[in-house]
């Protein structure tokens, strides 16, 4: 037994030299190792145990992101932190956000709160972006992060949608907001995420992240305006203009990927060439001489 110990306490230490706190971003709960190298390697460590998570607790901070990939490490981690997330006044400190891929025990929950804020996948009607899309999302700069949503769910006694938004903060969007268009309407139940946190759909209706956060998100509003005033020339904003024009979503263009799309919106790569130009051509119906002219 003392041996077993030991290695453990082994294994612990060895987060601890490897790791600071102030860069410790992403603490991933029994992921597996494709997943856990979705994430930069030099901001995040995997545990697999409770010695692992043990260690992780004390490098953790209000800014880490504890992510739980299946429940049975839920149980593993209210062991560790009922025990050691305690300040010198005895009471418990904040450790982090925790984000839940696999619903635990419905009363391991509150001891959880407890410790970590937000709490995100706490419900089973909770929908998240799928997994690849995700770690993108959570590993942007955060600049980029809070303009993407990672999940959210409907509440359709309320007529609301609430949505999180890729730096946790939350925001909750009236059904009001989202009106049929052509014979495409919005079928509320059939909710999901994608296109890497840019795109909301219900059923056959799709509705971009910048429309809803114009909407709702005066801050979003203000910056963007700023930003359209410096960059409101030149064949990202043209491209989006027109896109909008025909009512299609950045995921309409076959071939070319909805983040090529968005990038090239956003004036983040160069004026497309080749393929993908005739892509974006043919799909708006347009020479590409005309796509600026908008």
């Amino acid at each position: 037994m003392t041996k077993t110990i030991s290695k453990r306490k082994k294994k612990g230490m060895k987060l601890a030299s490897e790791h600071h706190a102030e860069s410790l971003r992403f603490i991933l709960l029994g992921s597996s190792a494709a997943w856990s190298s979705q994430f930069p390697k030099q901001h995040s460590v995997t545990c697999r145990s409770l010695a692992h998570i043990d260690e992780a607790v004390r490098l953790a901070s209000r800014d880490s992101l504890w992510i739980a990939s299946r429940s049975v490490m839920i149980d593993q981690l209210i062991r560790v932190v009922s025990r050691n997330v305690v300040t010198r006044s005895g009471n418990r400190s904040r450790i982090g956000k925790l984000l839940i891929l696999e619903l635990p025990r419905s009363t391991a929950l509150e001891i959880l709160h407890s410790c970590f804020e937000p709490i995100v996948g706490a419900d089973s009607s909770f929908k998240l972006l799928p997994r690849e899309q995700l770690a993108e999302v959570l590993s942007a700069p955060k600049d980029e992060a809070r303009d993407l949503f990672i999940g959210g769910l409907v509440d359709t006694q309320s007529k609301a949608l609430a949505l999180v938004r890729g730096d946790f903060s939350r925001v909750v969007v009236p059904f009001s907001i989202f009106r049929a268009s052509g014979a495409a309407k919005p079928d509320f139940p059939q909710f999901e995420v994608d296109d890497y946190g840019q795109t909301v759909r219900f059923g056959d209706y799709e509705v971009g992240a910048d429309f809803i956060l114009y909407a709702i998100d005066s801050e979003y509003r203000t910056r963007i305006n700023a930003k359209r005033r410096e960059q409101g020339k030149g064949f990202g904003p043209s491209l989006r203009r027109l896109r909008n024009l025909r009512r299609l979503g950045r995921g309409s263009f076959g071939e070319v990927a909805a983040k090529t799309i968005a990038r090239i919106e956003r004036g983040e790569v160069q004026t497309p060439r080749g393929r993908t130009l005739q892509v974006i051509c043919e799909t708006l119906q347009v020479e590409s001489k005309e796509i600026e002219s908008y």
